[in-house]
């Protein structure tokens, strides 16, 4: 049997080496031409039930965390304890398992990039993949790296509204989110090197629009300034001119 592999490219702590490589084995993906008519946009996908795992369980998640609060209310309009703790745990439990599929198998089969750390005599180091010469299919890129932005922005928001709520007991599991999403974002921002250049050029377009903004916000201002300057000096000038009247004297 046939297998397609993915070298991936290793960068150990921030700096690739060139020279190492593991291989995985890249599981099949598609859909068959028959059946493709009946899975609508995600036709468009190499990889169809990847995508349906990466968004399986983060979706279950939120689902929780935004209608298991109706069984957690005490009548008193807080929190029940018991039903809140198995609110949480349910949660707990899916985002864990989101953070494990997004960190070893979607990334890996959607994008070619994997992170991972390991430990030798004390030290941890953190390793960062990207396969090599691997075309990536474009509807999965997108939905990949949509979804894994997307993600610690929702829970950020979240967040805020339970501190604006007075809801800090709710902060556990967004806390949670937080961590465990912000972690795969950041492990595969350090892998991709296209997500490194974009964020780049998007500092550097931010930098450029600032600088421009601040120089026509001066250069408006000196503007205002000089015609300000000029508007009261012929002000000026023509009350001087005023106040100068002829005077007529007659000798006697």
């Amino acid at each position: 049997m046939a297998t397609n592999d993915l070298h991936f490219t290793v960068s150990t702590n921030g700096v690739e080496d060139t020279t190492n490589y593991h291989d995985s084995p890249a599981a099949p993906g598609g859909i068959p031409p028959a059946n493709q008519q009946d899975w609508g946009r995600l036709s468009q996908s190499a990889h169809p039930f990847v995508i349906i795992f990466h968004l399986l369980f983060k979706s279950l998640a939120l689902l929780m965390y935004l209608f298991g609060g109706w069984f957690s209310k005490a009548k008193n309009g807080g929190s029940a304890g018991a039903n809140f703790i198995v609110v949480t745990v349910i949660c707990i439990f899916l985002l864990s398992a989101d953070f494990w599929t997004v960190k070893n198998v979607t990334g890996r089969l959607l994008v070619g990039l994997r992170w991972w750390n390991k430990v030798e005599n004390d030290q941890t180091s953190w390793i960062f993949e990207s396969a090599k010469n691997r075309q990536v299919n474009a509807f999965d890129k997108s939905v990949f790296w949509t979804v894994l932005y997307a993600a610690p922005v929702v829970w950020g928001v979240l967040g805020f509204f339970a501190i604006l709520r007075f809801q800090f007991s709710w902060l556990i599991i967004c806390g949670t989110a937080l961590a465990l999403s912000g972690a795969n974002v950041y492990g595969y921002y350090k892998c991709s090197s296209e997500q490194k250049a974009r964020f780049e050029q998007m500092m550097q377009d931010g930098a450029q629009a600032g600088a421009m903004a601040m120089f026509q916000n001066s250069a408006s201002s000196m503007q205002n300034s000089v015609m300000g300057f000029v508007t009261k000096a012929a002000a000026g000038g023509g009350t001087q001119q005023q106040n100068q009247q002829p005077v007529e004297a007659t000798f006697t």
